[in-house]
């Protein structure tokens, strides 16, 4: 290892430290080296953070993490807007049922899919 080398000082209740080293130590891995993979295991997921949640949290009860939680305001906010639309047009006397695909996601993707082979001349 050609970085520098840190000490890490955590506080855990003395029952849960215990019952942790004993597993470890059934393992053949000491509190050291289990949290040098943790910690490597985190940094894979430096694109991704919210596996890291899932990875530390995979019970539905877990804490929620502050990227699930944007994603689900994101999502509130784009329905939200979509009945904005639908209320406007309404008002314009269009009926919006009419114009709206339900076409499944599969078939749209595999015409666009199509659609760019055919760009490429390559849909033959």
């Amino acid at each position: 290892m050609d970085s520098a080398v840190v000490q890490m000082n955590v506080r855990i209740d003395a029952q849960l430290k215990d019952a942790g080293d004993r597993v470890l130590e059934k393992a053949g891995l000491s509190p050291t080296k289990a949290v040098r993979a943790l910690w490597e295991r985190l940094a894979s997921f430096s694109d991704a953070p919210e596996k890291a949640v899932e990875l530390l949290f995979p019970s539905e009860g877990g804490p929620v993490s502050s990227i699930e939680a944007e994603r689900v305001r994101k999502l509130r906010v784009a329905q939200e807007g979509a009945q904005i639309v639908a209320r406007s047009l309404a008002k314009q006397g269009i009926d919006v049922s009419s114009v709206a695909d339900e076409t499944p996601y599969d078939e749209l993707r595999e015409r666009a899919l199509m659609e760019r082979l055919g760009e490429r001349g390559l849909d033959r």
